[in-house]
């Protein structure tokens, strides 16, 4: 039923507890924590060279995950995390004093943060719609016509995430792009769980969002560490980086090679000393997604979260949203209170062999439990866990 990936992750797994929390941060399959080791010793050996070496191997990374994610790697920006690069996209943004920045009530605490330090920072409201109905049996245009009609005079931006993370539920984006072009808002994406999970196509479906930023170590399997930001030409020359560095200014070195032919990349690239072994493993997981196949690996993945909500479908176990909806879950998500008695030790659900680790998202309303297999995940870990979790009902 499930293709075994057991191998390509043996040298770093865990096997004594089943890990089903790869949506907070994903398993790297073996070859790319080797790489980093690698890289690390090999920038010590000599730290100038290595040094003066990093922007074509940059550059080159930004092309691989643009043909990963049919995108310009001219309109990209690599960054440690989703948070970092959303502060980017969002801080940068040029707004009239007085204007309203819109968002959800299943935003990530973090990204909510960011906009309250917004608001104070520019003379902005933040406002906050009860996106409760996405729970409904309701359609992707019935989804954002809702949205849309809480759109105020003074609505400048809409920042929404892609696949919630407390949730699962997916954002019908191309639709909501168009909507929101055609009233001028601003539409800005927390794309954390989607790469690797979901097919991001920039060059079509994405192609009206306006920015997104989205993470490369939850279902990528890249390196702690790793993430991006993506803007839409059309507004590359309103947006400056939060920080000054060699590239920054209109006169770029000629060293940087191929980000001297591209000014938003250029300025936007973190161009001072550092370490960058997490973002040169990223080579060894682009080759991993490479020889595996993209849809593949998707596909195995979809395999076991349908098999663990199918599991626990038998013991009449529902997820607050399943996948047979116009807006599906993307994650498995349950209200705590599916499982009474269930207590946790951290997010290690307590007394449970072996022990099951499983994600415990803040959501408003009610405690969530999360389940995020992944293809490390074996059918008896599935199997283990369809177990631990039906003793509760």
């Amino acid at each position: 039923m499930f293709q075994d990936f057991s191998a390509a992750f043996e040298k770093y797994k865990d096997t004594f507890f089943v890990n089903l929390n790869n949506g907070t941060l994903g398993l790297c399959p073996s070859v790319v924590i080797d790489q980093q080791k690698a890289e690390l010793g090999t920038f010590e050996h000599n730290t100038s060279t290595g040094y003066g070496a990093a922007w074509a191997r940059l550059w080159a990374l930004q092309e691989r995950l643009g043909r990963f994610i049919k995108a310009r790697p001219q309109d990209l920006f690599l960054r440690p995390n989703v948070t970092l690069a959303l502060n980017e996209i969002i801080m940068g943004l040029q707004l009239p004093a007085d204007s309203e920045i819109l968002s959800t009530s299943f935003e990530y605490g973090a990204v909510v943060n960011i906009l309250h330090f917004k608001a104070r920072k520019d003379r902005l409201s933040v406002r906050f719609i009860n996106a409760d109905f996405m729970y409904d049996e309701i359609s992707a245009d019935e989804a954002v016509s809702k949205i849309v009609s809480q759109i105020s005079d003074k609505t400048r931006v809409f920042v929404v995430s892609h696949v919630f993370t407390g949730n699962g539920l997916t954002m019908p984006l191309e639709k909501l792009a168009t909507a929101l072009r055609a009233r001028d808002v601003l539409l800005v994406v927390d794309g954390a769980h989607a790469p690797g999970l979901l097919d991001l196509n920039f060059t079509n479906e994405l192609k009206n969002v306006d920015y997104y930023a989205g993470n490369l170590h939850k279902w990528f399997m890249g390196p702690k560490g790793t993430a991006f930001g993506w803007v839409n030409p059309l507004f590359q020359d309103q947006m400056q980086p939060a920080y000054g560095s060699w590239t920054t200014e209109e006169k770029i070195l000629p060293g940087m090679g191929a980000y001297c032919d591209h000014p938003f990349a250029a300025r936007m690239l973190w161009s001072h000393s550092m370490s960058y072994a997490s973002l040169y493993g990223l080579e060894s997981c682009f080759d991993f997604w490479d020889q595996a196949g993209s849809e593949f690996i998707r596909t195995e993945i979809q395999k076991r979260m349908n098999y663990l909500e199918d599991g626990l479908n038998q013991f009449k176990i529902k997820s607050l949203k399943g996948r047979h909806s116009d807006i599906a879950s993307s994650l498995l998500c349950y209200k705590v209170g599916s499982f009474p008695g269930i207590e946790f030790d951290g997010l290690f659900v307590r007394h449970s062999k072996p022990q099951l680790q499983v994600g415990l998202p803040r959501v408003p309303g009610w405690p969530v439990l999360r389940l995020t297999p992944h293809i490390h995940n074996t059918r008896e870990e599935l199997d283990s866990a369809i177990s631990t979790l039906s003793k509760f009902v």
